[in-house]
């Protein structure tokens, strides 16, 4: 392994050790009452959470903190924010209502940065591709909704969802996406979390569309 490797490979585990440590001493069947994800007690004594994701499962062993992930879904982010989760789980029920990034305790400043990250990749690959962003969402276990030309809520963590709203181009108007968070999420995840959530779902669209390209493009800014 080279040097740089290594150091990467240091840097990860400490981001997801860091995340650990917060949990570690919580009342973990409080904390999946309050984030609506299952605490289950071992034959050894510990605990295994498991939290929803995308229509599959993240299981965390406590107290070792060991993690599973579908392999399509496992990366740094997921990991670290599905701890942060855990931790900030509060019982805020899901509120119906769809908010801007910049509505967001905080996001007004850094607004603009989901454009090129998350909406304008995302209306490029798929804003011409008629049927294409429901065929991808829906093997996220997207929710159809009722908004611009194709819609889907999405749930990264059970309290967690994000609406994607695609306006398919034409001949008077380029293609358009916007992500919008339900009033809910900065309960669960702070606001800069929330845009590397936003971020990793878009991935995971362009990733099942086969454009890993643009999939590099966007994870090297939150990996």
């Amino acid at each position: 392994m080279s040097l740089q490797n290594k150091e990467e490979r240091e840097r990860r585990n400490r981001a997801v050790e860091s995340a650990l440590a917060e949990i570690r001493g919580l009342d973990l069947d409080v904390q999946a009452q309050r984030g609506a994800f299952a605490c289950e007690r071992t034959q050894g004594g510990g605990d295994v959470l498991i939290i929803p994701s995308f229509g599959d499962r993240i299981e965390i062993a406590m107290p070792e903190g060991e993690m599973s992930l579908p392999l399509s879904m496992d990366s740094l982010s997921l990991r670290v924010l599905a701890l942060r989760y855990v931790k900030m789980s509060c019982g805020v029920p899901v509120s119906g209502e769809w908010i801007a990034y910049r509505d967001l305790p905080g996001g007004r400043f850094y607004a603009a940065t989901l454009v090129p990250t998350v909406e304008q990749p995302l209306a490029r690959i798929f804003g011409s591709r008629k049927g294409v962003f429901a065929e991808a969402s829906r093997l996220l276990r997207g929710e159809e909704a009722d908004y611009g030309d194709e819609a889907y809520v999405f749930h990264p963590f059970p309290r967690t969802p994000l609406l994607l709203i695609l306006h398919l181009g034409d001949e008077e108007f380029p293609p358009d996406c916007r992500v919008l968070f339900d009033r809910c999420c900065s309960s669960y995840l702070n606001t800069d979390d929330l845009k590397v959530l936003s971020t990793q779902l878009a991935a995971y669209l362009l990733k099942i569309a086969g454009e890993d390209e643009e999939v590099e493009k966007l994870l090297w800014m939150v990996e």
